[in-house]
């Protein structure tokens, strides 16, 4: 590997890591050298060439050791340049004012796109044409008419984990890219005022967990604030992968539910303030063998649990059928939805 990547391994440029820190697409970054190089030899075969890390323009800006900051309200993003060797070189440490904390590693391009879209400024404050002299409400009856109700899906090959890193960066999420709808790219005006309308009349479907957890921190606050329909798989590649590693064998439902990214995923659904309609899916079989103690004992579910103010939920199979009248279907529902009342109008 070293021959290939070009370089030798200096353990020293592979510290071990004070807070946990986890790759664009969420996977842990692991303490050990061998597999940090692993990672970055498969990063190095996927992008072609090391020489492409070195050539994108002024991707190399930050000096070793230097920090630069994003900042927007509560919320805070340190990118600090740990070193110059090899292609993940940028940890990346995200605050956010509801109080998430996310360490990443990013590599050298993916940093770059980050602190490339936070230099973007959303001007809205130019009113074009008689248009906006409009009252408000008739002009978002208009942009209603124009955007048709969808579904947003993140699929393996949209290249998700590069919007990720750009999204890390947007913190008001004013850029993410929704849709290809031409009401969006008229002007910023109009983009400031129907984005929150696109949101709402967008149904998010993600078979992952890691998958939400991504698109609702690179949506930022606009996104989070307006989401109002999301379907989720409960489930996590990248908690699964690592309970596989620490357990080749393991016990009665070890790796049916996930734990790693509950955590976050719970505080950002939490920021969803519209959110009227939830699916959730599981495996069946795990389900319906699970005892009541077994997944009421469950801290992932418990933490689910606590989320507040959403109307309807519903509990499908992963083959998109409904598990009704079994005792966790009544537990979970029962106890979600009897937070709705009062807690959103």
């Amino acid at each position: 590997m070293e021959g290939k990547l070009g370089y030798k391994i200096d353990p020293l440029n592979y510290p071990h890591e004070v807070v946990e820190r986890f790759y664009s697409d969420l996977r842990p970054v692991s303490n050990s050298v061998y597999e940090r190089t692993k990672t970055e030899f498969e990063e190095y075969e996927r992008q072609g060439s090391l020489k492409e890390h070195k050539t994108v323009p002024g991707q190399d800006h930050l000096k070793c050791g230097a920090c630069q900051t994003i900042v927007n309200g509560q919320h805070r993003v340190q990118f600090k340049q740990r070193t110059h060797v090899g292609l993940y070189t940028v940890t990346v440490d995200i605050h956010y004012g509801f109080g998430l904390e996310l360490g990443l590693l990013f590599t050298k391009k993916e940093a770059f796109s980050a602190m490339a879209i936070a230099k973007l400024q959303p001007d809205t404050n130019h009113h074009l044409g008689p248009f906006f002299k409009l009252p408000k409400e008739l002009r978002e009856k208009i942009y209603t008419l124009a955007l048709p109700k969808g579904e947003w899906t993140i699929s393996d090959d949209d290249g998700s984990e590069l919007n990720f890193a750009r999204g890390v960066g947007d913190l008001s999420g004013f850029y993410f890219p929704l849709s290809n709808l031409t009401v969006l790219k008229l002007n910023r005006q109009i983009r400031q005022e129907a984005l929150p309308l696109a949101y709402r009349r967008t149904v998010f479907h993600f078979d992952d967990m890691d998958d939400l957890v991504s698109l609702l921190i690179a949506v930022g606050d606009i996104g989070r604030n307006n989401i109002e329909s999301i379907e989720l798989a409960w489930r996590s590649r990248s908690d699964s992968e690592r309970q596989w590693s620490e357990a080749p064998t393991p016990s009665e439902h070890l790796l049916t539910l996930p734990t790693l990214h509950v955590g976050k995923c719970v505080q950002l659904l939490k920021q969803c303030k519209r959110l009227r309609f939830l699916r959730l899916y599981f495996e069946r079989d795990h389900i319906l063998d699970m005892s009541p103690d077994a997944f009421k004992a469950d801290p992932g579910l418990s933490e689910l649990c606590s989320i507040q103010g959403i109307k309807r939920v519903e509990i499908w199979d992963l083959g998109d059928e409904p598990i009704e009248h079994c005792d966790f279907t009544r537990w979970l529902k029962g106890l979600m939805e009897a937070h709705s009342k009062g807690c959103r109008k």
